[in-house]
């Protein structure tokens, strides 16, 4: 038992080191995420993602630095990473997590340009995570790279998720105990054509601090041909709409920009039940004349049930169902460079829009740093609007259509991912993908690989 406390206090103390998004490939982060499923640490929970740790450091005029050297290899796929963190004066943070690899489209949230040549095996390599922020108990102003992941529950997110590629952007998080704020403002990409995409996003929270949080939520893509960051957006007590139809903006009229706005619940028994959903608009028609040319509502929602049978002081054992539907142009724009895509992918659910999905799975992990084993079985229709199908495409009528579509497709799946740690610094990973189609045939997948790193610590 002497072992097993010892092994958690190593746990909480990285916690209480870091105060910036963790890579989702290390083991605090899920152990933290699914840690919310008993309601455990309630008041951290946040519609406001990715999950940060909170910094507890007790050295006020220390630095404190955390570095990470690994490599993780499959049969096919072979990467080295390096993760970096240091904090100064327990408020001061910076962080960086960058990537090399051999296939570009092995690795996920990897969005780097393959390179004609190759050296030493390695063709590519791209910074996911890297920036500064300044934190205090109630605000947080962060400026870097990353991504933005706002919603209730965990793996359900719809127009901002963890899974997207990563991008540059400043942010501004106020909490003010159970009121909460979020604004961040950030640069996509620029085209071929010299067309800029920007996006900026801005919500608000409700959380009792003990099982129920509520949160509202606006996010907007914008661009134009040379377009310049427009300072209009910089508000963040502002909204689309009025900056758009009073031409507030940069770019005067009313095709240069896209909106979605979300509502979210999130609730837990604090034992071994949690619920949680959210409700999205991308378009909202209440203009008589748009309802008679058979304008609907584009619209997405996601609903998630988590019952937890077993948690004991080693591990944690849940399963759960969860519901998504996003509808055909939900995502999409009349101008599909205003389209929620970066670098040819969603920047939420990932399998795109036009889809239905209901899965069940189980999760069990570790709490001594052994292992984490998810399964799961579900069923996806996908219809052929799908944003997927074709990323910066507009959609050029828009009449409501029920789902699914003449030509939609049903895939069944099943998927395992389990990581056991041998050591706390080494790890065997298995991944299994088993997928059915009803009208193609998809590859089924299995890697089989390892995880190795050495952790450096300095206090200065």
């Amino acid at each position: 038992m002497t072992k097993v406390k010892s092994i958690l206090i190593s746990i909480i103390s990285i916690n209480c080191i870091f105060a910036q998004e963790i890579p989702n490939e290390f083991y605090q982060y899920k152990f933290v995420k699914y840690s919310l499923d008993i309601g455990d640490n309630w008041d951290k929970n946040t519609t406001f993602g990715p999950l940060r740790y909170t910094h507890k450091n007790n050295i006020p005029d220390s630095l404190i630095i955390n570095m990470r050297l690994g490599t993780i290899l499959f049969s096919e796929a072979k990467s080295v990473y390096g993760f970096g963190h240091f904090t100064f004066q327990s408020n001061f943070h910076g962080y960086l997590y960058s990537r090399i690899v051999n296939k570009v489209d092995l690795f996920d949230r990897y969005s780097g340009i393959p390179r004609d040549i190759d050296r030493i095996g390695f063709s590519s390599g791209e910074t996911d995570l890297s920036g500064i922020s300044y934190e205090n108990e109630w605000m947080i102003i962060q400026f870097g790279r990353g991504r933005q992941s706002w919603g209730a529950g965990n793996d359900i997110q719809l127009a901002l998720s963890e899974t997207s590629n990563g991008y540059d952007y400043g942010m501004l998080d106020l909490n003010f105990g159970r009121l909460k704020v979020r604004y961040f403002h950030g640069y996509l990409e620029t085209d071929s054509l010299f067309y800029n995409r920007y996006i900026t996003g801005r919500g608000i929270e409700w959380n009792n601090q003990r099982n129920l949080l509520f949160g509202l939520s606006e996010v907007v893509v914008y661009s134009g041909e040379n377009r310049s960051i427009d300072f209009a957006y910089f508000n963040p007590i502002s909204t689309h709409l009025e900056i758009e139809l009073n031409d507030r903006q940069n770019d005067i009229g009313t095709d240069n920009g896209n909106a979605i706005w979300q509502g979210s619940i999130d609730y837990s028994n604090n034992k071994n039940f949690r619920i949680s959903g959210n409700y999205l608009f991308d378009e909202f028609v209440i203009d008589k004349k748009q309802k008679d040319e058979g304008k609907g509502h584009w619209t997405a929602y996601s609903f998630k049930c988590v019952y937890t049978p077993f948690n004991t002081e080693l591990s944690l054992t849940s399963c759960y169902v969860s519901i998504i539907r996003i509808g055909s142009n939900t995502f999409k724009h009349e101008d599909g460079k205003n389209n929620f895509v970066h670098r040819n992918k969603p920047l939420g659910w990932a399998v795109g829009s036009d889809i239905r999905d209901i899965r069940f799975g189980i999760n069990r992990i570790s709490k001594t740093i052994r292992y984490y084993g998810n399964i799961e079985i579900g069923r996806m229709e996908i219809g052929e609007k799908n944003i997927m199908q074709s990323p910066y495409s507009g959609y050029a009528d828009y009449p409501y259509t029920e789902f699914p579509n003449v030509d939609d497709e049903t895939i069944t799946f099943v998927k395992t991912h389990i990581q056991w740690w041998l050591k706390p610094y080494f790890s065997i990973i298995s991944e299994i993908k088993i997928n059915k189609s009803d009208r193609f045939n998809i590859d089924n997948e299995f890697r089989l690989g390892i995880d190795i790193f050495i952790p450096i610590k300095k206090y200065i």
